[in-house]
């Protein structure tokens, strides 16, 4: 049985709109989106329709992947980056299962598939239950004041751009064949270093702009060491009348601990421990956060649906 036999029938959730106010895994999902001009920011995301700060004009027309900003209930805390303020892993990987088990790859029973989530939600912060969703697919930003948007003029004009990705690489970790993305039909694309796949252009009438709208999951085959993976993509013009974008790396983790304000151990929860930790360093100065102590944990923080 091929890996691209397993879907996962997903939502859509685009830039700044959340569906409701705690919806599961498995009903929701946000894309990743890409613009233009990766330098140009709001004055305040306050008020994000009013000013801008743009310290390099050099770069208006390059292309650039990012998640979602601040202002969207569903933004990620290193924004525009997938991942968290300290760089480490925010894309927390799942397993993909079929009757409750896992999904063993044919050839490798040693390999199982995975997919990807991501873990906070604005509403709720770090921990919620409802703020596990599913990262599936790609869309074009649409963003304060129009500056990440690409060139739109009416319904009847078609766009001259044509926006594609490529993979260029991933971890070492992992095999060719182990990382891919899934199409809503089935089709895996993506499959190996160089591949290509183009994004439809369509018009948004939602935006009433042409733009991209395209659901595309993460998946990988894993072997049980394989805690974190990474795949590194751009995306590219083929009219080039945008300029390549960057090498990307998006990684992700089987366990992801994210940053709460007081889990002085970085376990992942505020407790006793992290009482115990101060207390052990009270008086101290230049204190590591995350120091490790002899206090035993039991906790499993382990966000895996």
């Amino acid at each position: 049985m091929r890996h691209y036999m397993f879907r996962c029938t997903l939502f859509a959730l685009t830039l700044g709109l959340w569906l409701s106010p705690c919806l599961w895994a498995s009903d929701a999902i946000a894309h990743t989106h890409i613009g233009i001009n990766p330098t140009w920011r709001p004055v305040s995301w306050d008020t994000p329709a009013v000013g801008a700060i743009d310290p390099d004009p050099t770069d208006d027309n390059q292309l650039w992947f990012f998640s979602m900003p601040p202002v969207g209930y569903g933004a990620t805390p290193d924004w525009p980056n997938w991942a968290q303020s300290d760089g480490s892993p925010f894309l927390l990987l799942s397993p993909v299962l079929e009757d409750d088990q896992v999904i063993v790859h044919p050839d490798d029973p040693n390999k199982s598939l995975y997919t990807c989530n991501f873990t906070y939600t604005k509403a709720n912060g770090y921990h919620d239950p409802c703020g596990v969703d599913h990262l599936d697919g790609w869309h074009s930003a649409h963003g304060p004041q129009g500056a990440w948007n690409l060139e739109s003029i009416d319904a009847n004009t078609a766009p001259t751009w044509s926006i594609y990705l490529q993979r260029v690489s991933i971890s070492d970790n992992l095999d060719a064949s182990d990382c891919f993305g899934l199409l809503p039909d089935d089709s895996a694309v993506l499959e190996n270093d160089g591949d290509t796949y183009d994004l439809e252009t369509e018009w948004l009438s939602d935006k009433s702009a042409w733009g991209i709208h395209a659901h595309m999951g993460f998946y990988f085959w894993l072997e049980p060491e394989d805690n974190e993976v990474s795949i590194v993509l751009s995306t590219h013009d083929a009219s080039q009348q945008y300029i390549r974008s960057a090498d990307t790396t998006f990684t992700f983790a089987k366990q992801v601990i994210v940053p709460t304000t007081g889990d002085v151990n970085l376990d992942g929860i505020v407790d006793v421990n992290d009482m115990e930790v101060v207390l052990d360093n009270f008086g101290r100065s230049g204190i590591v956060v995350g120091e490790s102590t002899d206090h035993d944990d039991d906790h499993d923080h382990d966000h895996e649906d």
